[in-house]
């Protein structure tokens, strides 16, 4: 009977050993699987993000204007040619004086020669010159951009009076350019902040941190023009210029 009871004395403390390792066993399942459940949840809001895009436009004022006019003088001989050039160069000389430009702010190219040949009945060319043509060139470059905006439209006027002359397309650009993109880069960031708050307060949720953030390219456009190149804009045809750049954020989103 003495050993009956210890036999089952030590029955019972085994059980009672086992019972207590496979509570542990449990125990520790489930909080492992509850911090594995919580590591996982955290990591899952910390990879939630949005990624919206942002535009910022300035209207700038050019500030360097370019023009070029061509004056030609033709003639029979090489001589006459020049001299009806020289006219010509004189009259455009004094045209642009009239119209308030400098002597600092023109320039004049090389004279070039285009030689004209006779052709006999056959269509071949000959060497007998029928004309000779000059050209040259005169380059129109200042800050005062509206001085070459109205004057460009009445160098053509010139024509009536007999000088043979052409007027170019005027250029205008803007120096500040540099300056003008730090500044619309910072509001398209804010642009684009605030249409990811926009969506993500609606949905119950906030925007944290910037996760990511590239920069489109400067478009410089006519004012209020919609095209875009992947290349960039840079419009050369008009005074006022739009300068603008996209950027695509990615921002993160804090838990509801």
């Amino acid at each position: 009977m003495a050993e009956y009871r210890i036999k089952l004395m030590a029955f019972n403390s085994a059980a009672v050993i086992a019972v207590g390792i496979v509570a542990s066993i449990v125990t520790s399942t489930i909080v492992a699987s509850n911090a594995y459940r919580s590591k996982f949840a955290n990591a899952e809001i910390a990879q939630q993000s949005i990624i919206v895009k942002g535009k910022a436009t300035k209207r700038v004022r050019s500030d360097q204007g370019d023009w070029w006019i061509t004056v030609k003088g033709t003639g029979e001989s090489i001589q006459s040619a020049h001299e009806t050039l020289d006219i010509g160069m004189k009259r455009v000389d004094s045209f642009l004086t009239d119209k308030g430009f400098f002597n600092d702010e023109i320039t004049r190219g090389a004279i070039s020669t285009t030689v004209f040949y006779d052709r006999d009945f056959d269509g071949n060319k000959t060497r007998d010159v029928i004309e000779y043509e000059l050209s040259q060139h005169i380059g129109v470059s200042t800050t005062e951009v509206g001085k070459i905006a109205a004057t460009a439209g009445e160098v053509t006027d010139l024509l009536k009076d007999g000088i043979f002359v052409i007027g170019g397309t005027p250029s205008y650009t803007y120096s500040g350019v540099s300056d003008v993109k730090v500044q619309i880069l910072a509001n398209a960031a804010q642009n684009a902040r605030t249409r990811a708050e926009e969506v993500t307060n609606k949905a119950g949720g906030s925007v944290s941190a910037i996760k990511d953030i590239r920069q489109g390219v400067i478009q410089i456009t006519t004012p209020n023009s919609t095209r875009v190149s992947s290349y960039g804009i840079h419009d050369t045809s008009t005074i006022m210029k739009d300068v603008s750049v996209v950027v695509t954020v990615e921002f993160g989103i804090s838990g509801s």
